[in-house]
């Protein structure tokens, strides 16, 4: 009698096994994937979100940046000068380091909204009258600092924002309205989020609840722009009713997208991130599929071999599935998975390994961004704060000093003026390479934006010898002329010093140190540029 298939014993043994063998793979394949599915969503979900919190960051910080440069401005206006036109425009002129912040306009309006009694630049296109300005209205009405709407400038046609600071004499009657004009897409201002999307097809998104409008987006063409009507774009509806941080919605289109929202202080504006989930988690489909196809290639082997080594076969998936999930529980630190075979197993470790070192590497170029300036790479205002602010406390052990020197370039802004940013940012570099080379390895350059940076001199006994003769070096350093393309490019530099002993340091803070050093750079610039002064003597300082 010829045995028909699946009589023998061995032979359903065999079909047996491969079902057995299928189902349990199919299972530990099911939970490893699942794992890590939701691990790496996770991880790229963070990511997103940590990129949304650094950009708001960095644009509440601009923000914070004009507006007390500007109140800087406002505080050191003499009170002659609103009656005396004239004299007015000469000393708007004359503030060459506010115009970089203010590229379009600084303006000086009297009490009843104009004209100007002074402004820098010159429009012939600048409107005579303010009065209906709600920057204007605001400042005049609420008497502090206010911040406009964002819109489209009558006198350029640019996307900008005004600044406006009211300006009052010793009786605290009102003098005039001191604004400043920022294009919303000049370099070192909003421009992190111009031509820039997270994702393929994603974009970025700054918007401003209160007048409903896009302030600036990926898309230059958003600028000022009106954001749909409520309903049309579920999306931003969340992000106006309260969403913060990350989650997965569902558009107007039925797309799922994955959401990032941060707000900005500041203004109350909110940077909204999306992407749409298939392109968020397109690296998790991939490893999936991977898994799959691993999972496929195992159930050929023949079945006496897959009784033979299905637990070793078992054993790396379990331990991969196990090793990811307690990274993900923090149970261990995330580092590469270990690999000791050559077959599909590892494949998906290898494949988990690459992408982990995609996103650590990611996340070190975020933090390197978040400390240091992206054209010179150094130090910017956030990490020399902490770095000063480590050093007041060491200083008060090791009965030292140190000293701070705030350097503003002299002549900068007609080369950006005259051969554009691009030889501007080489400039800049050069300068940062010149400054760094006059120091030692102990001390700290700094970039505070625009022609601004802050030189950090620890260690010293006696700090204002130490500062005025690095303060000589700087100045001699920058004298010497830029080549770049055969074009000589000469600047020069003010500096302000401020010291700060053992004793100081107990009752002084960062932000008056920087204060001191910055008062003393005005004043070597009103003494005639390219020198340096020292602090003013004084009582011990107090907050203003």
């Amino acid at each position: 009698m010829t045995p028909w298939f699946g009589s023998s014993l061995k032979m359903r043994i065999a079909v047996v096994s491969v079902l057995l063998f299928l189902a349990g793979i199919s299972l530990i394949t099911f939970f490893a994937t699942r794992i890590l599915h939701d691990d790496m969503q996770e991880v790229l979900s963070n990511q997103q979100l940590t990129a949304v919190n650094y950009i708001a960051r960095d644009i509440d910080a601009k923000l914070t940046l004009r507006l007390e440069s500007l109140k800087r401005v406002a505080l050191n206006m003499p009170e002659e000068l609103f009656s005396d036109p004239p004299a007015m425009q000469t000393w708007l002129e004359d503030r060459k380091a506010i115009h970089t912040l203010f590229p379009i306009g600084l303006m000086v309006i009297p009490p009843d909204g104009g004209p100007t009694i002074g402004e820098a630049p010159r429009l012939k296109t600048r409107p005579k009258s303010f009065g209906d300005r709600d920057w204007f209205i605001g400042a005049t009405t609420t008497r502090q600092p206010f911040i406009s709407r964002p819109l489209t400038t009558r006198a350029t046609g640019e996307p900008a924002l005004v600044m406006a600071i009211p300006v009052f004499n010793n009786q605290q009657k009102l003098l005039g309205i001191l604004a400043g004009i920022a294009p919303l897409a000049a370099p070192g201002f909003l421009d992190l989020i111009l031509g820039t999307n997270p994702g393929k097809n994603g974009s970025y998104q700054l918007i401003d609840p209160q007048h409903r409008l896009f302030v600036l987006a990926s898309e230059v063409n958003q600028a000022v722009t009106p954001m749909p009507n409520t309903g049309d774009d579920l999306v931003l509806d969340a992000a106006v009713n309260g969403l913060r941080g990350i989650k997965i919605i569902r558009n107007a289109a039925s797309q799922d997208e994955l959401v990032a929202a941060a707000e900005v202080p500041r203004t109350n504006w909110l940077l909204v991130a999306r992407q749409p989930t298939d392109d968020a988690f397109e690296p998790v489909s991939n490893t999936l599929r991977n898994t799959l196809l691993i999972t496929a290639l195992l159930s050929l082997p023949s079945i006496i071999v897959l009784l033979a080594v299905l637990n070793r076969l078992l054993r790396p998936i379990a331990l991969l599935a196990r090793e990811l999930h307690e990274m993900a529980e923090g149970k261990r630190p995330m580092q590469p998975v270990a690999t000791h075979t050559a077959d599909e197993v590892a494949d998906v470790g290898h494949s988990f390994n690459r992408l982990q070192d995609r996103l650590q590497e990611q996340e070190q170029r975020l933090a390197e961004m978040a400390h240091h300036d992206m054209l010179t790479g150094l130090p910017n205002r956030r990490l020399i704060d902490e770095r000063l602010e480590n050093e007041l406390h060491r200083i008060q052990r090791n009965h030292l000093g140190l000293a701070l020197l705030f350097l503003d370039l002299d002549g900068f802004k007609p080369v950006n003026d005259t051969h554009g940013h691009g030889i501007g940012d080489r400039v800049l570099a050069e300068i940062a390479r010149r400054l760094q080379a006059i120091v030692r390895d102990v001390d700290t350059v700094a970039r505070l934006g625009g022609d601004e940076f802050l030189i950090l001199l620890t260690d010293t006994e006696k700090p204002q010898k130490a500062a005025e003769r690095v303060a000589q070096k700087c100045i001699a350093a920058l004298s010497e002329a830029i080549v770049i393309n055969d074009l000589l490019i000469h600047v020069g530099v003010s500096i302000g010093i401020a010291t700060c002993s053992a004793e100081q340091a107990v009752t002084t803070t960062v932000k008056q140190l920087v204060s001191q050093a910055d008062n003393a750079m005005y004043r070597a610039k009103a003494a005639g540029r390219n020198r340096y002064e020292l602090q003013l003597p004084a009582n011990p300082p107090t907050d203003s």
